[in-house]
């Protein structure tokens, strides 16, 4: 068998596809059925300085994250090597390609914000990256025998996870970039890490992922628990976990780390980075934090992460997409190249397009 293969109308200009089946069929097709898109960035010099990196340099890092990572998350490994065989793409260039941030910096722009109280929790994320990917980045719903459904905002090439995602569970993820010094040989690739915590069937579960697998790069992850009225932002970062809840009060992040502190007497620490980028990151998280004194509805949080500097409009620094979930009332909101779309967000966590 193979897996059904089904395509929505776009969300406010983004192509969106639903693959159900098993495992190994859903993977293979996702990388069949997008394989265009993915040998498009794969003929870009990004995409090369990726692999030049993960051959030369730090290969033997590499090496040693990725046997790190097929022992800590198998299934999560298996599921890369089956995305690559779809799409006709050598296994390491893909994993060259997911362990990106493990080894440097990526995806600079992304913002979050995040309230919990009374009946559920609001939760935003700006998706932020290169502009040249504009075009390929899509959504993509994951309907996988035996897992909650889940709907990603898909990088062709990325195993679905490391940017704005929804379960069927009632969880919602955004993730952060947040570079780090040394990375952690020991613990597994960041991307690898938000899948296995997104495919858990509770909050609870998914925190503990969250916290007992380290990233060998640097996450944080926001996220937003519907069922338990919850919301958390969990930094991750080179074997250091740290838990930000918010109830009763706002969270907000960018690509610093604001949880894990630099260790007493350290003049460099091995995770906390001072460099040009985390002037720009902290300039943004002010610009966030002027636009977001108080948050009571969607809309709020939409204008936040929409305001003057902290929406990215540069060739290397650009907002794919801004989303806001409203678990008490079931919502998503939803922006990208096109106008606002307002859905129910059980309906789009499991692959369907209801508007409201």
């Amino acid at each position: 068998m193979t897996a059904q293969v089904e395509y929505r109308e776009p969300v406010s200009g983004m192509e969106w596809t639903v693959l159900s089946g098993d495992r190994r069929e859903v993977m293979t097709a996702l990388g069949a059925e997008h394989a265009e898109q993915i040998a498009a960035w794969r003929a870009r010099d990004s995409w090369k300085g990726l692999v030049d990196r993960a051959t030369g340099a730090r290969e033997r890092q590499f090496d040693a994250v990725v046997a790190s990572t097929r022992r800590l998350l198998p299934v999560e490994s298996a599921e890369l090597g089956w995305l690559a065989e779809g799409a006709g793409v050598p296994e390491a260039e893909l994993w060259a390609l997911n362990l990106r941030g493990d080894f440097g910096r990526d995806g600079i722009g992304c913002s979050d914000l995040c309230t919990a109280g009374g009946s559920g929790v609001l939760m935003g994320h700006n998706e932020d990256g290169d502009g040249e990917l504009a075009g390929l980045v899509r959504l993509v719903t994951l309907r996988i025998d035996g897992d909650p459904s889940m709907t990603v905002v898909w990088y062709p090439g990325m195993l679905p996870a490391n940017s704005f995602v929804t379960t069927s569970a009632g969880l919602t993820f955004g993730m952060d970039h947040v570079p780090v010094h040394r990375i952690d040989q020991n613990a597994a690739g960041r991307h690898l890490v938000a899948r296995h915590a997104q495919r858990r069937p509770d909050g609870a579960r998914a925190r503990v992922a969250l916290q007992e697998i380290g990233c060998a790069g640097g996450f944080a992850f926001d996220v937003a628990d519907g069922p338990g009225g919850r919301g958390d932002i969990i930094e991750n970062a080179a074997g250091r976990v740290s838990v930000a809840g918010a109830a009763d009060r706002l969270l907000r992040h960018t690509n610093h780390l604001r949880f894990i502190d630099r260790r007493p007497g350290d003049e460099v620490d091995d995770v906390v980075v001072d460099d040009r980028w985390t002037s720009e990151s902290r300039t943004r998280f002010a610009a966030l934090e002027a636009a977001s004194p108080r948050l009571g509805s969607p809309e709020d949080l939409l204008a936040a992460l929409r305001a003057d500097g902290v929406l990215n409009r540069e060739p290397d620094l650009y907002t794919f997409t801004s989303a806001v979930v409203d678990t008490a009332n079931d919502r998503i909101l939803l922006q990208g190249s096109g106008k606002p779309w307002r859905g129910v967000l059980s309906g789009f966590a499991s692959g369907e397009r209801m508007s409201v």
